[in-house]
């Protein structure tokens, strides 16, 4: 019985300390897009326009028209191709799911 306990709490273990591999590669599940001159919230892969300020995480406002305020003041446009996270890094689509980011201050 001993035997028994201690393989399913090994089993258990090693069940939960596997990482996570059903999703795709560090892709954000939601995030505003810059796409064909249009302002888009994607959540959970469904597209929406983006038709009212979005405040985020860190303070960063996104406006309709891509136009960011971050909370230091700053101002910036998001470009055509680039997307920002709902924390505040703004990255390129062709990049998706890959490495290089950076604030929306561009600290």
């Amino acid at each position: 019985m001993y035997k028994l306990t201690l393989l399913l709490a090994l089993a258990t273990f090693t069940f939960l300390a596997a990482p996570n591999t059903t999703t795709a590669q560090n892709t954000p599940r939601v995030y505003i897009m810059m796409k064909g001159g249009k302002l888009s919230e994607m959540v959970n892969g469904k597209k929406q326009d983006v038709k009212q300020d979005i405040i985020l995480v860190n303070g960063t406002t996104i406006h309709p028209d891509g136009s960011i305020d971050d909370r230091d003041g700053h101002k910036r446009q998001l470009q055509e191709g680039e997307y920002m996270t709902m924390d505040g890094r703004i990255r390129k689509l062709k990049d998706m799911g890959g490495s290089g980011t950076k604030p929306a201050s561009g600290q």
